[in-house]
């Protein structure tokens, strides 16, 4: 008999063995090495730009919210600043003698009028607003005129739309700012991130027509917040580049200030007064600057009539906007006159230059070169003010989605780490818990979700603040005009206080809701003051003053009732996403997958309770309609932080119910 005794097998020996009888490796639990994929280019370079476009839209995403909004609401400043000036509201027709009348009053009232700029009444404004100074080059002082007499209206003092205007380009926070230059370069550079975060995104998307027709609400979480971000963001892409483009453009002479200084030096240096003379279609030597110290002469009674008949001749009746006197570098008198904004698309609109004196006709200001035609096209596409009606709201509701796709890509970042984050807890659960099942399967131990790490809970307060908290600061913002006495000395910016004042609380709001004690109802809290704030504008309105829907309803003034209107749809808007994100709401989801646990087996549902369960802040995955049972892991039921409270990223990003449409 043969006694010969075998040594055991090496790992070596083991592994060539597996290579030679087949399904050797499947036996001892050894997978096959899956071969190298080649490296392709493409998908680095799209994961370059994916990288680019996450980071270039979190830097400043929450300033570029602010940036957008407030150049959307931009889009109706006349007419918020006519339903905050209600005084004017009842005004007449504007007379054919207006600005002769207008004229005759300004110089009752200041009689050294060094300069004065006068806009005349149109259908977006029935009064006359007239800016004067009496100095070289001081501020304007303002004045608003009946457009039946030309008498001084007094209104009361406030900034009115063009403080949301003049935050949306220079982040304006007084009436009379003085970081203006300051606050041009922080848009430039958050608007720059902005247009190559658009740019990045086109290249990212690997399916770009696809998902301009994908939108999957009730997939929930991480699926149904990149679908809004992608349909939000390729639905109107064309406008988005546009308004990107043109707002540096706007500006090129702030932000790229060396092809002036290459194509204007002379002797003297750069001679940036030609290029704005170029730019604007006048002459060199007509334009002047003064400091704020110089003397200049006060204007003499200039006979507007005949200037005025011989520009609407000139134009073949087309309208006029505004006119302007000032004195020229010669120290001539000069009247401009400027055809209305609305006639045209390119800004700026012609100009007719008169002397102030005899009357006579003296050049045309209209520059038509290729290069200023085409920069005065971006600047009018910009500023949209050739648009009628239609035109605004519809640029209104595109200045809307790209503010829901700003929102969409900041909640979107904190929902993919908070699955992310979500994902390895569970796994490291399931680790600890195996293997205390398989010492001691009476065992039972407890997984608590770790806390999410400080940028994240950092960034999801500061998202809390600026999407629930703006909307909420700009209702507070109107409540103000009408709350604030009108005596109130220095009343504009006590409006504004107003607004940051509010804005401010909602950022202390937000982090105590996500980094102090984390709680879902820092989203439906804001979201419900910003109801009850729009919803009452009307009735705070008819409470103090006459220009309210009781009256302006039944006399068809729809300008005064479409604002009304509008504060009460945005605050019904408002109400809906806070009931929507209201805390312990149950997604639809959950709610058909409790059901199904109610008609499921006993084992099943036994297993299913050791399950470790999603932290608030995550939404749960869409429950699986066709798919395989899998076998569950003893994991036990996942537990909030201290007090109660759910640990996580539980204030990071609106509910899954919201996602779930």
């Amino acid at each position: 008999m043969n006694t010969t005794t075998h040594a055991p097998a090496t790992r070596s020996q083991e592994a060539e063995a597996a290579t030679i009888r087949p399904g050797a490796a499947d036996l001892n639990h050894q997978p096959r090495p899956k071969a190298r994929k080649p490296p392709n280019d493409r998908e680095g370079f799209r994961q370059a730009m994916s990288w680019l476009h996450t980071w270039a839209g979190l830097v400043l995403g929450w300033l570029l919210f602010a940036i957008f909004l407030t150049g959307t609401l931009s889009f109706f400043k006349n007419e918020f600043s006519l339903w905050m000036r209600p005084e004017t509201h009842g005004l007449p027709a504007a007379d054919a003698h207006v600005a002769p009348k207008a004229l005759v009053a300004l110089q009752r009232q200041v009689s050294d009028v060094t300069q004065w700029i006068m806009r005349l009444p149109d259908e977006r404004d029935p009064a006359v607003t007239l800016l004067w100074r009496d100095t070289g080059n001081g501020r304007f002082e303002t004045l608003r005129m009946n457009p039946q007499t030309g008498e001084a209206i007094t209104t009361r003092d406030t900034m009115g739309g063009d403080f949301f205007y003049r935050f949306h380009f220079e982040l304006r926070t007084a009436q009379k700012g003085r970081w203006t230059i300051e606050g041009r370069w922080v848009v430039g550079v958050a608007t720059l991130l902005m247009f190559i975060a658009l740019l990045t995104g086109i290249v990212t998307h690997r399916r770009f027509f696809k998902d301009f027709f994908t939108f999957r609400p009730t997939k929930g979480g991480q699926r149904a917040w990149l679908d809004a971000h992608n349909v939000s963001g390729v639905l109107v892409l064309p406008f988005y580049l546009m308004i990107t483009f043109s707002g540096l453009m706007i500006f090129h002479s702030l932000y790229m200030p060396s092809g002036i200084a290459a194509a204007y030096r002379g002797d003297k240096g750069i001679d940036s007064n030609a290029y704005f003379a170029d730019l604007q279609g006048e002459k060199p030597e007509r334009r002047v600057r003064r400091g704020p110290g110089d003397k200049v002469d006060p204007l003499p009674p200039i006979a507007l009539e005949p200037i005025m008949e011989a520009a609407s001749a000139r134009w073949h009746g087309g309208r006029i906007g505004a006119l302007q006197a000032r004195r020229d570098a010669e120290g001539r008198v000069v009247v401009e006159v400027t055809r209305h904004e609305g006639d045209r698309l390119q800004y700026r609109p012609p100009r007719l230059l008169f002397d102030g004196v005899t009357g006579q006709w003296l050049e045309q200001a209209d520059p038509t070169s290729p290069a200023v035609t085409t920069y005065g096209v971006l600047y009018g596409l910009h500023l949209a003010r050739f648009a009628g009606p239609g035109m605004r709201w519809a640029l209104f509701g595109f200045g809307l989605l790209g503010s829901l796709m700003i929102a969409t890509g900041m909640v979107l970042w904190t929902v993919k780490r908070s699955v992310r984050q979500q994902t390895q807890s569970q796994r490291k659960a399931a680790a600890r818990n195996a293997t205390a099942t398989a010492t001691a399967t009476d065992a039972t131990t407890t997984a608590t979700a770790p806390r999410a790490p400080f940028g994240e809970r950092l960034v999801g307060a500061i998202n809390i603040a600026t999407l629930g908290g703006l909307p909420l600061a700009c209702g507070v913002y109107l409540a103000s005009n009408r709350l604030v006495p009108t005596a109130t000395p220095h009343r504009a910016d006590t409006e504004l206080a107003w607004f940051f004042s509010a804005w401010g609380l909602a950022l202390l709001w937000g982090l105590w809701c996500a980094m102090v004690r984390p709680h879902r109802g820092g989203w439906s809290v804001l979201m419900a003051a910003g109801a009850m704030v729009w919803a009452g504008l009307p009735v705070l309105n008819a409470l103090t003053t006459h220009a309210h829907l009781g009256i302006t309803l039944p006399a068809g003034e729809w300008m005064w009732a479409g604002m009304d209107l509008s504060f009460l749809a945005t605050g019904a808007l408002m109400g809906w996403l806070a009931w929507r994100l209201r805390p312990g709401r149950a997604p639809q989801g959950k709610k058909s997958a409790a059901t199904g646990a109610r008609h499921a087996p006993a084992t099943t549902r036994v297993a299913n309770t050791h399950a470790p369960s999603p932290t608030p802040s995550q939404p749960p995955s869409p429950p699986p309609s066709h798919a395989t049972p899998q076998p569950q892991a003893h994991a036990p039921a996942h537990h909030g932080g201290h007090h109660g409270e759910p640990s996580g990223n539980a204030a990071m990003a609106p509910s899954n119910a919201m996602s779930r449409g």
